[in-house]
């Protein structure tokens, strides 16, 4: 796999998503505890419903247009609905600290067979980029959860959308993988979990896609999927050999 860049998202292709529920009602009892450190009382019921919708539609801009929202914008928009004063001294850095790292409080793990996957494609000569859309969680925060799981090495490359500015689906993202890894797209083969802003986000920037579908739904025309992270190596040295012949038959015909 000399010459091709492996471009994997993270979030449901490599790592778990962990106990979301339990990352969510530390986030909300944490926030109260602030809250309540500063005067202010909102009814929990009231806290929760306003960040689990704010989270929402930042989710929702985020995976439909590749805006990426601000984690200060996030936690801001809460106060500004509880009709807080933003600008008391420390409660925004305090809520910040709070949001980035809920997170960790839902212990997300390896997907079975990730690590070995990962060797296996770097061992054949592929060049592996981390390529993940980031909401709540920063670049710094990745990086440590990353390094716990014992991963955080085995990429020559990572890129966040919280650093990028833009998001998946956006072409930006994948041109970023391209342009880094000083190759064209058509170099570039993305492994991802969400039809979205995986598969059809690294198609409509010419690079290549990989869809990681352990729920065997319905996958998109011609292009490949997997169901199991053992299967991804083979299959990666297959599908770029498929394609390098493509490109070597389409050089040929011009001649």
């Amino acid at each position: 796999m000399a010459g091709w860049t492996v471009s994997l998202d993270l979030w449901g292709t490599l790592i778990t998503h962990g106990d979301r529920k339990a990352a969510d009602a530390w986030r909300i009892t944490e926030f109260d505890r602030v809250l309540h450190a500063y005067g202010h009382h909102p009814a929990p019921e009231q806290l929760s419903e306003i960040v689990g919708r704010t989270r929402a539609e930042a989710a929702h801009q985020q995976r439909t247009a590749g805006a990426q929202p601000g984690v200060e914008a996030q936690v801001g928009a809460v106060l500004d609905e509880l009709g807080i004063d933003r600008d008391a001294p420390d409660l925004l850095k305090l809520l910040l600290a709070v949001h980035t790292h809920a997170v960790l409080r839902a212990c997300p793990q390896p997907i079975p067979g990730a690590r070995e996957a990962l060797d296996a494609i770097k061992a054949a000569g592929g060049r592996l980029v981390l390529t993940s859309n980031t909401l709540a969680t920063p670049s710094d925060v990745h990086r440590l959860l990353l390094s716990d799981l014992g991963l955080l090495d085995r990429f020559d490359d990572l890129l966040f959308s919280g650093d990028l500015g833009v998001a998946k689906p956006r072409p930006e993202v994948f041109a970023t993988v391209a342009e880094r890894a000083v190759m064209p797209p058509g170099r570039v083969v993305h492994v991802g979990d969400d039809l979205l802003t995986d598969v059809d986000g690294a198609l409509v920037a010419g690079c290549r896609a990989i869809h990681y579908n352990p729920r065997r739904e319905a996958a998109r025309p011609h292009v490949p999927d997997f169901a199991d992270l053992a299967e991804l190596p083979d299959l990666l040295v297959s599908s770029c050999s498929a394609a390098a012949a493509e490109l070597i038959s389409r050089s040929v015909s011009h001649d």
